[in-house]
């Protein structure tokens, strides 16, 4: 009987030890950072050889290819970054003022990146 309970401990305890690991890697990425502002869409005239900064009332995607800044009311501008999904995430989103975005911010005294998922 007490090699059962000892037994039914070590596994108790066991099962604890793995429940808590797992419940710790589903936390927030502790890089990841969170900006809030309005998105802007870099609309390219190829024909001027300039580019016109527009706040889209929509999903973007139907322009031409076009980069994104985000631009926080304390007037900090990042270049968004990151693989092609988030890209296209950011392109897709209906609504693109006063929103908040999340990644890994990079930078120096010539600029701001936020990379994003």
């Amino acid at each position: 009987m007490n090699r059962f309970r000892m037994v039914t401990l070590l596994l108790v305890l066991a099962i604890s030890i793995v429940g808590l690991s797992s419940v710790s890697s589903f936390a927030a990425d502790p890089a990841s950072q969170s900006v809030q502002g309005n998105v802007i869409c870099l609309i390219p005239d190829y024909k001027k050889g300039t580019v016109t900064p527009v706040i889209a009332t929509g999903p973007c995607n139907t322009l031409p290819p076009h980069q994104h800044v985000l631009m926080t009311k304390e007037g900090t501008v990042y270049s968004l970054q990151g693989l092609q999904d988030g890209l296209m995430k950011i392109a897709l989103m209906p609504q693109k003022e006063d929103v908040t975005m999340a990644g890994k911010i990079e930078g120096n005294n010539y600029g701001w990146v936020l990379i994003v998922n």
